[in-house]
């Protein structure tokens, strides 16, 4: 059964997943002149892009592995409430990534991972602002900043080097005390005494529109969209010549893999095999929290975010290692709601909607974004790990520079597939 993606017409391009990277290589490539078949399951709920905390993050160009990391992560796995946790059947899969991680936790790998790092976040509130005059989407960004905040001057000091990184690397980091917190935020507790503002954040306060929003604009716009679960590839010599789907196949030209966490599980097929690892959030949603906030307020020594949508507050985070395919812990979920009254005693934390995403995390907190080292016309855009939303405006323009051989707008040698061969 053939079911063609290309014709007689070209430049065409594949993108298998229709989350937030792929369709921002979606809008890329259509503007530069290219015809655009996105594949994706249609399962929008199962996507980072669908329940994440809607962080525009520019300034997050220190890594999630940091020196001195590993001390603190005994005490996590021992508490319930803390960020990280390994479901007890999953640890003999997690070591060898857990390692790569400590790996590239040290002092001279954190300095190039930074570099990579900004060049990849450090203007996406200003490519967001573009991208959504453009789509009819401008409502769905604000521009208030986000608040990091401690209970105490030890916790704050834990993450000092995060700080001094993050100023080094030219980010507006402006130190806050009790009065200025609750000056910009009366809800939170005086228990949250210490933190750090950093102006230049944004938030986007509808992810799931977001991409709702972005899916029409490529279709007004001649992208074809396939519901299908690609299950493998059809190979001719050094190229893929189709797209294996459920009850038949996708003719192609060239073919993008941005399917997030299940990357990999496409990857293996062509013979490359990265260390993608999911680390699952979750997320509650209160419609009627009774308290407000401008901003995403961030318990930085619990690592989750309190974000104000649409549909009302949303408290996200946490690290869960656990199989791609294992149901939701959605105690998870639950913890995230016992915490939060410590940040906000306003709170109303009762009901609610949860919910549980794979993040695509690669061990040293930045994406692959290259061209298959086996097949001439297939590109990989994933491994955006917990900064997915923010990274892809940059990775799309990357992705789209790698198709058409022109040259990128940073140094693309920081996501080189090669560094994991």
């Amino acid at each position: 059964m053939g079911d063609s993606g290309s014709t007689n017409r070209s430049p065409h391009v594949t993108i298998v997943g229709g989350g937030i990277v792929g369709l921002l290589c979606a809008v890329r490539l259509l503007r530069l002149g290219w015809r655009i078949t996105v594949v994706d399951q249609g399962l929008a709920e199962r996507r980072c892009s669908y329940g994440n905390a809607g962080s525009l993050s520019p300034g997050s160009v220190a890594p999630l592995g940091m020196p001195g990391v590993l001390s603190q992560v005994p005490q996590w796995l021992l508490d319930p409430k803390a960020p990280l946790h390994v479901r007890y059947d999953y640890w003999l899969r997690a070591v060898p990534w857990l390692l790569r991680f400590l790996h590239a936790s040290s002092p001279q790998r954190v300095e190039e991972i930074s570099h990579g790092l900004k060049a990849l976040l450090s203007d996406s509130v200003e490519r967001y602002v573009e991208l959504l005059a453009d789509v009819r989407g401008s409502d769905l960004l604000r521009r208030a900043g986000q608040l990091q905040l401690y209970p105490s001057q030890r916790a704050l000091e834990k993450d000092t080097r995060v700080w001094q990184l993050r100023r080094e690397r030219g980010v507006v980091v402006e130190s806050v005390g009790s009065d200025e917190i609750r000056q910009l935020e009366p809800a939170v507790s005086r228990n949250y005494g210490w933190g750090v503002y950093l102006p230049n954040e944004g938030h986007i306060l509808n992810p799931a529109r977001l991409v709702e929003v972005l899916t029409e604009y490529i279709a007004r716009n001649g992208a074809e969209l396939r519901n299908a679960d690609v299950q493998g590839f059809d190979l001719a010599g050094e190229e893929v010549a189709a797209l294996v789907i459920n009850g038949g196949r996708i003719d192609v030209d060239r073919v993008v893999i941005a399917a997030g966490a299940w990357s990999n599980v496409l990857t293996r097929q062509l013979g490359e095999h990265f260390p993608l690892q999911t680390q699952r959030g979750y997320h509650v949603t209160l419609a009627h929290p009774g308290v407000e906030l401008k901003r995403p307020v961030v318990a930085a020594d619990r690592k989750y975010f309190v974000t104000p949508m649409e549909e009302g507050l949303r408290i996200a985070g946490t690290v869960e290692f656990a199989d791609l395919l294992a149901p939701p812990s959605f105690k998870r979920a639950s913890n995230l709601l016992a915490c939060a009254p410590e940040l906000l005693p306003g709170l109303k934390a009762s009901g609610g909607t949860q919910w549980m995403g794979n993040r695509p995390c690669l061990p040293d907190s930045l994406p692959v974004v290259d061209r298959s080292r086996a097949f001439r016309n297939v590109y990989y855009a994933f491994g955006n790990g917990h900064l997915g939303l923010t990274a892809a405006p940059m990775m799309g323009e990357l992705l789209a520079s790698l198709i058409c051989g022109t040259k990128p707008p940073v140094d693309m040698a920081p996501f080189a597939a090669s560094r994991f061969r």
